[in-house]
């Protein structure tokens, strides 16, 4: 005798957890542009904007400050909310065998002390980059987006 065994939604559901992250869009203007934060691993090779996840009882705003003043050295003044990007996390360390639903929730920032020299270990680099760059830097296509986004408001 053979068994199909198939897998409810309700069962999928339990199965596939939900990470939640919060993080910020660093920016400054000058006279010729405008300049985000972007954060930088050596290996494997990856740029990325400052994110990370809420301790117990943050809300995302609050969590999103501390990511990015860990993260950057920067301390930042936390500005509008932009939008979410969510995306599949796999060889996630504490679920190796799960794949994993992951929303980042992105506000403006902008610097208001500190310094790159301050961040702690998780990234290589932290540096300023030309907005003009973006799409050249960042290693994924929806940062790049969201950072376009949060540029347009910054613009007006």
């Amino acid at each position: 005798m053979n068994f199909v065994i198939t897998a409810s939604p309700l069962v999928y559901n339990v199965l596939r957890m939900n990470l939640v992250s919060a993080g910020g869009i660093v920016y400054r203007k000058d006279a010729d542009s405008i300049f985000v934060v972007v954060c930088g691993r050596n290996c494997p090779a990856s740029y990325n904007l400052p994110k990370g996840t809420p301790e117990p009882q943050e809300t995302r705003g609050q969590t999103a400050l501390r990511e990015v003043e860990e993260e950057t050295g920067l301390k930042v003044k936390l500005g509008i909310y932009i939008d979410s990007i969510n995306y599949w996390v796999t060889n996630y360390p504490d679920h190796p065998d799960q794949q994993l639903y992951k929303t980042v929730y992105y506000y403006l920032m902008e610097p208001v002390g500190g310094d790159f020299s301050r961040h702690d270990g998780e990234f290589d680099t932290v540096d300023w980059v030309d907005i003009r760059e973006i799409p050249n830097i960042l290693s994924f296509e929806n940062e790049v987006k969201i950072v376009q986004k949060g540029i347009s408001l910054v613009k007006g």
